[in-house]
């Protein structure tokens, strides 16, 4: 009895052991977890080291109008208890630069902008009547 134990837990064991690895590369990262913050970035890190923070509250972005140097490091943070995203929304015949997932409370999304130019950008879900906006010059 004592051996057909053992050999049960051996069995389950080397079972998990086996689910857990893979020969083959993830095909999707593990989501992160509610506190903590993700700051997916779309540019190349090269920035000048310059950050500005943008919080996200009230349903509204905080500030809603940003003047910037090119390389600055935009970062935006949900202190709503909502979900929020903030998404680039580009003009015609321009690409979208920056799609964040949807942040929780607490969650960040952050953004170099490496051109100068004028860039719209809010959360679809909101549906404001203002849009906010990062300058860049």
């Amino acid at each position: 009895m004592r051996a057909y134990v053992i050999l049960l837990i051996i069995l389950v064991f080397g079972a998990l052991i086996a689910g857990c690895t893979s020969s083959q590369p993830a095909l999707q990262a593990p989501a992160p977890s509610a506190q903590q913050s993700i700051a997916k970035q779309t540019a190349a890190p090269s920035s000048s080291g310059a950050i500005t923070k943008v919080i996200i509250k009230q349903r509204a972005f905080d500030p809603d109008i940003i003047t910037i140097s090119p390389g600055t490091t935009v970062i935006w943070t949900n202190e709503d208890p909502m979900m929020h995203r903030v998404v680039h929304f580009p003009g015609p015949n321009s690409p979208e630069l920056f799609h964040s997932d949807p942040l929780s409370a607490g969650q960040s999304f952050s953004y170099t902008f490496q051109n100068s130019g004028s860039y719209n950008y809010g959360d679809p879900q909101l549906g404001s009547g203002r849009t906010p906006k990062v300058v860049v010059s």
